[in-house]
């Protein structure tokens, strides 16, 4: 054989190869006349698409076999030829074969000749006489391995020659998206579109662009769009984009492919940006000029921009100018005008804040005219009094006639309201509470927010327009405070304050606003020249990031500042949850003395509304009359206004002033007085209602506030039974607690499949501070990233993605959810019960009550490590004191990666009964809990919540929970509330406190845990000290069991002693949860 003969049947072989790959190869230089056949070997289990060589007849191959390997299956075409050709298909499912067009059309029969093979065969013969080579596989699967095999074989000889080639199918471009339609609005463009889809041409995603024309910065991407339309929002308004949809796949090493769409679309317009008024001068007398900021051009949302002004409304007539620059002429002299500015887009229209201008005094009349308007007013106002003399003469005798004829339209719409008896109190209420406060509401409208008839001359003097916080609350002149004037300085003696009356007192309070920066210097003068001693502040310096005053008095780092003549100087702050109490000196430059000042700021008044408990006030107004004497000055009162809040304290404390010495009550008649000394006092319904219901709270239960050193005598005289048949003082101020039965809805405790969830049907939680579990999909996470998500607020979650769980939110002294009070775990409740401390990130639990077999006190956790539904419980340390046992746990969520440490405290000297076994080391538990939480919270920086729980979570547990919070009043304040303790406790659980024994126990235990003599309160030396014993509930890993009892003493001294290491950086203006977990005991301690 010549080697040119062995050329040509490389050149076949590498012919047939290419073909696999999409080509076709000829082999038209070829001239011998052998007869050629060849066979293919298809193995695949994914649709392929293959095309085989052609060559022309005339080889001297006698056989050519192909074989195409993959794990797909596939489809093969073959062209007609003069030659044979056969074909194995190895595929686990059918391969067709078909003709494909060819390069000689000569044979009829070739081209129509096709085998498919069965899906049950495994190999697949196909023969055929073909002339050209050209074999098609459709149906490829992309990014799947082909292997292709072309056996070459001489026709007269045994010599063979095999070419192998591998082959991957890629994924195609997609296709073009087709942008079908774009809907704009002036701040968003919605989108829809639609694109064609192939097996090799896939769409893996979808992303729309919307790029601002001009500004690529503004530029909204939305990717794995999936939705249509899809909206592309935040845009600018009347702005042109350029919206590109783009269709997105992979190909086979991951690389991304895309096809995009282009579409110009422009946002509608919008109104334009708030014009801003720059300057106002005086050009002439009666000539002004109004200077304007203007806009940028992406402010004018709108197709042009077009600037207008207006003085007085329609007196002026309205100047369009393109400029922002008007000049109004011929104006009335000494005059004022209210100039708005407004800017028109071709669209809309925005006009800026009002600007008040007076124009100045006529210059350039004569004398002559001055004369005689001099003598024009002499002769005007001298026939108006002269009017005046005869209605005054008139009314002599018809004295009806005269009130009619001068009273003011103010004055008609007040109505008659007869004061209210103390015994109607609770009527009149439910009367005029009752169909939407429909007569309350009637009462507060009919009062005129501000009295005509009374001048507010020297408030609106442009010397003092700046000194006011609100241009619409000013004071009238006729009771407004005058400080001592400073020579040649106008309105140095204006401050916006106004002298009020009390209940038979004349001044009796000062309301005032909230000072500013540029008034605090005129706020203290005030304060020294009025010789107040007490300023009550019923706001806070800042609320939902608004100023509301200014801080006016030294931080107790810096301890003194200086106001004008004044210094002030801070000696002693206590922070207290509803208020703070600040001890103050105020000293002037040019005398020795001091005077000392308390300033009680309350911080419990909500941004928005009133506080829910009418007590909270009643306690302020404790606090404030505690520090009053005879030597007392005017009280300063003052929120921001000095009108709304400052109304309502002063309302209070007048009316609780009348009812104790007249036992009736007139708040209409008040806050129509009040009104008629200062603008909009009680400036909403809600604060008129608070009065009224502040008045009926101390009507129905009195001031129930016990100091410390007083409790021992208030106690006995309490318990005294006078006569004996009657019950006691003490019994009746138990009877007078509600007992809030079904006050509030409990929908979900009491639905079918949540009830046997519960230990007793009648301590159900109320809806409105139940504690939720959410359901495990709604938090699942395999990372450990989003741990700190699992503490989220219940505010979030829904009825369809949480579980029941019979717990409350109970709040504490400090805190609002300070604990959670539930029910010991049923058998089949533990899960949710640990569900529960993980996600609340619970650090303590409080088990009140011993271990027993029986379903009541069931024990809920194993002596190693069990795991209840995903959380993961050890046991890791058990230590049994004096009265409880103290167990440490770790547990873990089983797809997360930390650990969390619990501790739990079991009081076991607690049977059946309503009162524990030993009281001391009840209490003696109850401050061990609160050391161990003041760590945490050091540690953490956290105050997480404590549950408590019992059998049903109410009988023990309410008792648990109204020591824990008259342990930090009596700490904190030296003072104790068991009255409106248990009342608040009822309101948040059902069950809690309903036996008398409980409640004389919650005095007998405060009685002896803080000892008096001589009506001095005795230093606490602290809680005895108590041994301590590991107990072997568990096999400790680390060998711990061995610990004594004085190692365990020594750590809880080491840990005591950094907790008292005090902190530096205080601040005036806290929150609540600022705090610490047992409230602030020096200055030092606020964080």
């Amino acid at each position: 054989m010549s080697k040119f003969s062995w050329l040509k049947y490389l050149a076949l072989a590498a012919a047939l190869l290419g073909a696999t790959q999409g080509q076709e190869v000829s082999s038209s230089t070829e001239t011998t006349t052998a007869t050629l056949q060849s066979s293919g070997t298809l193995t695949s289990t994914a649709p392929s698409t293959v095309t085989a060589a052609r060559t022309t007849a005339g080889s001297n191959v006698t056989e050519t076999t192909f074989r195409i390997s993959s794990m797909a299956p596939l489809s093969t075409s073959i062209a007609p030829a003069s030659r044979n050709a056969s074909f194995t298909n190895s595929s686990t499912a059918p391969a067709t074969v078909t003709p494909a067009a060819s390069g000689n059309q000569s044979t009829a029969k070739d081209t129509t000749d096709t085998t498919t093979s069965s899906p049950a065969a495994t190999s697949t013969a196909i023969s055929k006489s073909v002339r050209d080579h050209v074999i098609k596989v459709v149906n490829v699967t992309p990014c799947q391995q082909y292997s292709c095999s072309v056996d070459i074989q001489q026709k007269f000889s045994t010599w063979t020659w095999t070419v192998n080639k591998s082959i991957k199918p890629e994924y195609e471009k997609p296709n073009k998206p087709d942008i079908i339609n774009t809907e704009p609005s002036n701040m968003s463009i919605a989108v829809d579109w639609r694109i064609q889809k192939t097996d090799l041409e896939q769409v893996t995603s979808i992303e729309i662009t919307c790029t601002a024309i001009g500004n690529s910065r503004f530029s909204i991407t939305l990717q794995n769009v999936t939705k249509r339309p899809a909206i592309c929002e935040g845009l600018k308004p009347y702005t042109s984009y350029t919206v590109n949809v783009t269709a997105i796949n992979k190909m086979c090493n991951n690389a991304t492919q895309s096809n995009s769409s282009t579409s110009m679309v422009m946002t509608r317009p919008s109104y334009p940006g708030t014009p801003l008024i720059k300057t106002v001068n005086f050009l002439e007398n009666n000539k002004i000029e109004l200077i304007c900021v203007e806009l940028k051009k992406d402010e004018y949302h709108g197709k042009s921009m077009t600037y207008s002004a207006t003085a007085n409304g329609h007196k002026i007539s309205k100047r369009e100018m393109e400029d922002c620059n008007f000049i109004f002429e011929n104006l009335q002299y000494l005059t004022t005008y209210e100039l708005k500015l407004f800017a028109y887009n071709g669209a809309y229209t925005t006009e800026s804040s009002v600007f008040s201008v007076k124009t100045r005094y006529n210059d350039k009349a004569l004398i002559g005219f001055l004369v005689f308007l001099i003598i024009a007013t002499s002769i005007a106002l001298t026939f108006v009094l002269y009017k005046i003399y005869m209605l005054q003469k008139k009314s002599s005798r018809n004295s009806e006639e005269f009130v009619e004829l001068i009273e003011h339209d103010d004055e008609k719409q007040i109505l008659t309201v007869e004061p209210i008896a103390a015994d109607q109190l609770i009527d009149e209420y439910r009367r005029k509470k009752a169909d939407e406060s429909r007569l309350f509401l009637a009462e507060f409208q009919s009062i005129p927010r501000v009295f005509s008839k009374f001048s507010v001359k020297e408030a609106r003097r442009g010397c003092n327009t700046n000194k006011n916080r609100y241009v619409d609350i000013l004071p009238y002149d006729h009771n407004r405070v005058q400080l001592s004037p400073v020579p040649g300085e106008q309105g140095s003696d204006y401050i916006n304050a106004s002298f009020i009356d009390g209940f038979n007192e004349s001044k009796k309070y000062i309301a005032a606003q909230g000072p500013k920066d540029e008034t605090s210097n005129d706020f203290w003068k005030m304060v020294w020249e009025q010789k107040a001693t007490i300023i009550v502040m019923v706001t806070r310096c800042e609320e939902g990031k608004r100023p509301k005053c200014a801080q006016y008095w030294p931080n107790v780092d810096d301890e003194t500042k200086s106001f004008g003549d004044l210094t002030v100087r801070i000696s002693e702050e206590k922070w207290c949850p509803d208020y703070v109490i600040r001890k103050l000196f105020i000293s002037h430059k040019e005398k020795s003395s001091e005077r000392e000042v308390t300033h009680i700021q309350f911080i419990s008044w909500p941004d928005h509304g009133v506080p829910e408990d009418p007590h909270l006030l009643l306690k302020l107004r404790q606090r404030v009359n505690a520090f009053r004497n005879l030597f007392s000055g005017p009280i300063v009162v003052h929120c921001s206004a000095g009108v709304g809040r400052t109304g309502s304290y002063i309302g209070i404390d007048a009316m609780m002033q009348g009812l104790e010495i007249e036992g009736r009550v007139d708040i209409y008649g008040y806050v129509v007085q009040l009104r008629r000394q200062r603008c909009l006092m009680v400036q909403v319904e809600a604060q008129y209602i608070l009065i009224h219901q502040a008045l009926l709270e101390y009507y129905l239960y009195g001031e129930t506030e016990v100091s410390l050193p007083e409790l021992p005598k208030h106690l006995s005289n309490l318990k005294k039974n006078d006569p004996p048949t009657e019950p006691s003082l003490l019994e009746a101020e138990f009877q007078k607690i509600p007992p809030y039965t079904d006050w509030r809805s409990q929908t979900a405790g009491r639905q079918t499949e949540n009830q046997s969830k519960n230990r007793s049907l009648s301590v159900i939680p109320y809806d409105y501070n139940r504690v939720t579990i959410r359901l495990e999909e709604e938090t699942s996470k395999d990372n450990d990233s989003h741990s700190d998500s699992d503490a989220s607020s219940d505010e979030s979650d829904d009825e369809e993605s949480t579980k029941y769980i019979n717990a409350s939110y109970i709040d504490g002294y400090w805190h609002s959810e300070t604990l959670i009070a539930t029910q010991t775990p049923l058998p089949e409740t533990i899960g949710d019960f640990w569900t529960m401390v993980y996600q609340r990130k619970v650090k303590i639990i409080t088990m009140l009550g011993k271990l027993e077999d029986d379903k009541d006190c069931s024990q809920y956790w194993e002596d190693g490590t069990k795991t209840y539904d995903d959380i993961e419980v050890k046991l890791s340390e058990s230590i049994k004191e004096s009265g409880y046992t103290h167990r440490v746990f770790e547990i873990r969520h089983m797809k997360r990666k930390e650990t969390r440490s619990v501790y739990q405290y079991q009081f076991h000297s607690w049977a059946d009964s309503e009162l524990p076994e030993d009281p001391s080391n009840f209490v003696v538990m109850i401050k061990s809990i609160k050391e161990k939480l003041s760590m945490l919270k050091e540690a953490e920086h956290l105050v997480p919540p404590l549950i408590v729980h019992c059998s049903d979570g109410s009988k023990l547990t309410g008792l648990f929970c109204a020591l824990w919070n008259l342990l930090d009043s009596a700490d904190t304040e030296n003072l104790i509330d068991v009255l409106q303790t248990v009342k608040a406790l009822r309101k948040q659980r059902p069950g809690i406190l309903l036996s008398f024994n409980q409640y004389q126990f919650l005095y007998d235990i405060i009685a002896s845990t803080y000892p008096v003599q001589n009506g001095t309160l005795l230093p606490d030396n602290g809680p005895a000290q108590t041994t301590v014993e590991v107990i072997s509930e568990t096999n400790l890993e680390n060998g711990s069991q061995q610990s004594t009892a004085s190692d365990a003493t020594k750590n809880k001294e080491e840990i005591s002693a950094e907790d008292d290491e005090a902190k530096s950086g205080v601040s005036n203006d806290k929150q609540l949860a600022e705090n610490p977990i047992n409230g602030p005991v020096t200055n030092s301690e606020i964080e």
